[in-house]
């Protein structure tokens, strides 16, 4: 009996290691997914935070450039009008570009932001 007794101990003692293994591959994919999780709203409240600081301040500028355009046109029509007519062009040209400027560069950050390793092996 002792052959068996002893089988019985090591395969409980590699069950034990094997246990652990998984346990500690679970927190690290956790903590990994933390790490990630962490960065990408981090990242996203700063976008956010620049956004709405740029469009306040985009929002001065026309307006400043309105009214410069009313005293070089002395007309305020024409002068709001060509902000308006520039803010028109650059919208359609985002709305033409958008997968290009927008979409595509989001989604690339994105899945390298989740799959990166940092040369971590896995």
């Amino acid at each position: 009996m002792q052959p068996k007794e002893e089988l019985l101990e090591q395969l409980g003692e590699g069950y034990g290691y094997v246990n652990r293994l998984v346990e500690k591959k679970i927190e690290y994919y956790k903590l990994s997914a933390a790490e990630t999780s962490a960065g990408v709203v981090s990242g996203l409240i700063t976008a956010i935070i620049l956004a709405v600081i740029g469009l306040i301040t985009l929002i001065f500028a026309l307006i400043t450039l309105g009214f410069a355009l009313v005293q070089a046109f002395d007309d305020s029509v024409y002068g709001f009008g060509l902000v308006t007519l520039i803010l028109l062009l650059i919208f359609l040209f985002v709305l033409f570009l958008r997968k290009t400027l927008i979409v595509n560069p989001t989604v690339s950050k994105v899945i390298s932001a989740f799959f990166a390793h940092d040369g971590k092996e896995i």
